[in-house]
């Protein structure tokens, strides 16, 4: 962890009411140019981690009309306009070439890369998102006037210093806050990610071990993780209280004693439950989200992608090249296998099968070839 990158970090987050306040001034600066620029029909990617948000947001990134947030943009998300002004003259180097993620995953990053940075934003105005004894769940009776004026502004500034219209967010934990969005961005889209819980629960534990690992030999870089609103991964991990407190409860009981596998599947099936409960019971959220199981972008890119892009409302003409690329590159992984053993598989079974299977998957026989292999 870069010393002046770390430093940075916390300094912004210690003084984050003032950099809003500058955010704020930033705003009316901008004055008519601002009043002139709409935040049009964004996209938002959301789902549990490790079922292809990264990748596909790297790849709408390349869309010629999409803007997104990017790394460089955590050593400043509170005044978009002047930083992305200020920072390309900046005589630093960190970052400009390729690096390994510290997800170990396959995918390279640079400082221009896209990635998940307005969690940042709501985890100021709404403190208690990651707190699992709090809900967590904003629908369309939350109001917060403060955070909406504000993230509405932080979107037109972000598109209108780059020059690009349509606003594309990794933002994994708006799965719960979908209706919260369409209340405020009424024409948004939802790419809602979701992987089969046997694959996605040996994903996600290799991540707890990465994260476990960076906690002992890089304590520094994990804080900067979370100052940077990510809280999915390792010993430290916020999960979201979607109600039955009980149940999160006894998940938590579960990861703190060892147990990962089933803790991950009884989340996995706590989350994906609530999300498919409120889809059918809102029919006019259910036409904005597209569901995008993991396994069509791997083994059926093309068509997936094409999927993908005609709901976001995106021109397919100037993707075209993009399109072809990914086709080429997306695939399964082949630097890991889940390992489970059979009381393992049956508690994944136990915890997911009802759920899943409202998203097209049968655990049972995905288990089976597992336990086979």
């Amino acid at each position: 962890m870069p010393g002046p990158f770390y430093w940075s970090v916390r300094a912004v987050h210690a003084g984050a009411p003032l950099f809003v306040g500058l955010g704020n001034l930033e705003s009316r600066a901008l004055g008519g140019r601002l009043a002139e620029q709409r935040v049009d029909r964004p996209v938002y990617i959301c789902g549990l981690p490790r079922a292809g948000t990264t990748i596909t947001l790297q790849m709408l990134s390349e869309h010629p009309d999409v803007v997104t947030h990017k790394y460089a943009d955590f050593l400043m998300p509170y005044m978009p306009y002047v930083w992305n002004k200020v920072f390309p003259r900046i005589p630093v180097d960190a970052m400009r070439k390729p690096v390994p993620r510290i997800h170990r995953d396959r995918i390279e990053v640079t400082r221009d890369s896209a990635e998940m940075g307005e969690e940042i934003l709501w985890e100021h105005f709404f403190p208690h998102i990651h707190n699992e004894n709090n809900y967590s769940v904003l629908d369309a009776t939350t109001s917060n006037p403060g955070f909406e004026r504000f993230y509405d502004e932080h979107l037109r500034k972000l598109a209108l210093v780059r020059g690009r219209t349509r606003y594309v967010s990794k933002a994994i934990m708006c799965v719960v806050r979908m209706q919260y969005l369409r209340k405020l961005f009424p024409d948004a889209r939802f790419l809602l990610y979701i992987r089969n819980p046997v694959d996605h629960v040996a994903s996600l534990i290799k991540q707890d071990r990465i994260w476990a690992e960076l906690e002992q030999s890089d304590p520094r870089q994990i804080e900067i993780i979370e100052l940077t609103g990510h809280h999915e991964f390792g010993p430290k991990q916020v999960m979201a209280n979607v109600g039955n407190p009980d149940e999160l409860r006894a998940i938590r009981a579960l990861f703190d004693s060892g147990r990962i596998a089933e803790s991950r599947a009884r989340y996995w099936g706590y989350v994906y439950g609530f999300v498919a409960k409120q889809l059918e019971d809102d029919s006019e959220l259910a036409r904005r989200v597209c569901v995008v199981r993991y396994e069509d972008l791997c083994a059926d890119s093309l068509p997936t992608i094409d999927r993908i892009i005609a709901h976001a409302e995106l021109k397919p003409e100037s993707f075209a090249a993009t399109r072809e690329a990914y086709g080429e590159k997306l695939s399964f992984p082949d630097y890991y296998k889940p390992k489970f053993d059979d009381a393992q598989l049956a508690s994944i079974i136990a915890a997911t099968s009802d759920v899943a299977a409202r998203f097209g998957y049968d655990v049972d026989a995905i288990a089976r070839k597992v336990a086979v292999s």
